[in-house]
């Protein structure tokens, strides 16, 4: 067994439209259609630095060093079976930190670049702003934008693009209205509550919940041009029992986000909803599943995506304090103990947890 390593990667999703239902109707014309595709495909991953992951079904997911390789390779993918109108492929491209291990690729970019590629119009490409912001500096490529994109069940605001060639169907912008954040345009400064997530599990679990409550607050606080309610001034509410729109008059503030977390094993079910009080609608709202071993990565997830829909630039790069799942969950139980100390013991205890998370 390999060691786990991280690296940045180019990953791309690709799969033929309408396969499941030509499998039902003629097996030879699909495997047919599924030959050609692999047979045009495979070479030009090696000729543009890539690798082949894995095949399934009428699907691939294969890795590049750079957004630019991953790209011209599936553009000439797309160039390469043009003729045929029985074969459209959808392909997505995300570069992003990615996780190795034992031949396998693994994390968020992964599931990025297949939700692109689920989206993705048959002939087409859709890429993520990484991508698309690496091929700035390039000629040839050009793209439209679709806006900021709810990735659904993956808990991820991403700004999306469709490549634009003569051999590709390029994306119309109205098809991806229903998915497509607005985000905060006024000039008023943004100004947000972060009500503390609802816990679902098991009472002991209760500060998964609080602490990545806490922690989003602390980082969104910090991000610049940007109003956050404390989580002192939130917690002086009954703030369970009181509507969106009286929270938002007692806090003055505009925007609520709530959410709640349920641990389910080694599993997260969560969800999060960000209302406007002011146009009176829901922003963002997504459900997904985490791994207890990404459990680092959720209030990264959340602040990145309520950052963006506010159109706040954090002030430094979002990232994880650490990789470690067990140090965070020591850091989360630290703050909810510390928050809710009623006696010096209760301080201690917090310190306490607080040494094993260092």
């Amino acid at each position: 067994m390999t060691e786990l390593t991280r690296k940045l990667a180019a990953i791309v999703f690709t799969d033929i439209a309408g396969y499941t239902e030509q499998m039902s109707q003629d097996q030879d014309v699909a495997f047919v259609l599924l030959e050609e595709k692999q047979s045009k495909f495979r070479p030009l991953i090696k000729e543009h630095n890539g690798t082949l992951i894995k095949e399934m079904g009428d699907g691939t997911l294969s890795h590049y060093p750079t957004a630019i390789d991953a790209s011209k390779c599936s553009v000439e993918l797309q160039k390469s079976i043009i003729d045929n109108d029985k074969l459209n492929v959808r392909i997505g491209i995300h570069l992003g930190d990615t996780m190795f291990k034992d031949g396998d690729v693994f994390g968020d970019g992964v599931n990025i670049a297949s939700r692109l590629e689920s989206m993705s119009p048959a002939g087409g490409i859709l890429v993520s702003k990484n991508v698309y912001d690496e091929l700035l500096s390039r000629e040839g490529f050009e793209g439209i934008s679709l806006g900021l994109q709810s990735l659904k069940g993956v808990g991820r605001l991403i700004e999306v693009y469709g490549l634009k060639d003569a051999h590709l169907t390029v994306p119309d912008p109205n098809d991806y209205k229903n998915t497509k954040v607005d985000v905060h345009t006024d000039d008023e400064v943004p100004s947000i509550a972060i009500i503390p997530f609802d816990n679902k599990g098991a009472d002991e679990d209760v500060f998964y919940a609080y602490g990545i409550s806490a922690d989003l607050i602390s980082d969104c606080s910090g991000a610049g041009l940007i109003r956050v309610a404390s989580l002192k001034d939130v917690e002086k509410l009954d703030y369970s029992n009181l509507e969106t729109t009286e929270l938002s008059e007692k806090l003055l503030v505009r925007y609520i986000a709530q959410g709640t977390l349920w641990k389910m094993g080694e599993m997260f079910q969560l969800s999060v909803e960000l209302y406007d009080t002011k146009d009176k609608k829901v922003v963002w709202s997504d459900r997904w599943q985490e791994k207890w071993d990404n459990l680092t990565n959720i209030k990264v997830k959340l602040s990145d995506g309520l950052l963006k829909a506010l159109d706040t630039k954090p002030e430094a790069e979002q990232k994880a304090e650490t990789s470690n799942p067990e140090a965070y969950e020591f850091y989360l139980k630290a703050i909810h103990k510390f928050r809710k100390r009623e006696n010096k013991d209760d301080a201690k205890i917090a310190q306490g947890l607080a040494d094993k998370a260092i």
